[in-house]
């Protein structure tokens, strides 16, 4: 499983959210998708821990912010590198847990922070996650 995060516009007439205009091709730039564990470590580090899907999207200046603060309070102190785990469940089921890098949580709050910029100057008024 995994977790997108994407820019939106919301429509207060209708109350509808929509991806921003400019936003909604395939590149990969305006949707940033990753694990289940790395994205709730990144939403740890922007201060959104246990919220692994956002009922209604953050304001993008709101989360400018938190990655920012996040990128400037991890300088020198970059998220450890991580081995493959594997857990196995009662039932028999395997679940393996990819490694990543150190610096991976940072590296991933940089592009949030560069996509958000320039969602926002296409249109953007908020990010959302699901």
């Amino acid at each position: 499983m995994s977790i997108s995060f994407m820019p939106y516009v919301h429509n207060t007439t209708d109350n509808l959210w929509t991806i921003a205009p400019g936003c909604d091709t395939d590149d990969d730039r305006f949707d940033i998708n990753m694990c289940n564990s790395n994205a709730l470590d990144v939403l740890e580090a922007l201060g959104f821990p246990d919220m692994s899907v956002s009922d209604v999207p953050v304001p993008i200046e709101d989360f400018l912010e938190r990655t920012t603060r996040a990128l400037r309070g991890s300088i020198d102190r970059p998220s450890p590198a991580r081995e493959v785990r594997t857990s196995r469940t009662d039932y028999g089921m395997a679940i393996i847990i990819g490694s990543r890098a150190e610096g991976y949580v940072q590296k991933r709050l940089h592009q949030l922070a560069v996509m958000a910029r320039e969602s926002r100057a296409k249109g953007a008024t908020h990010i959302g996650w699901n």
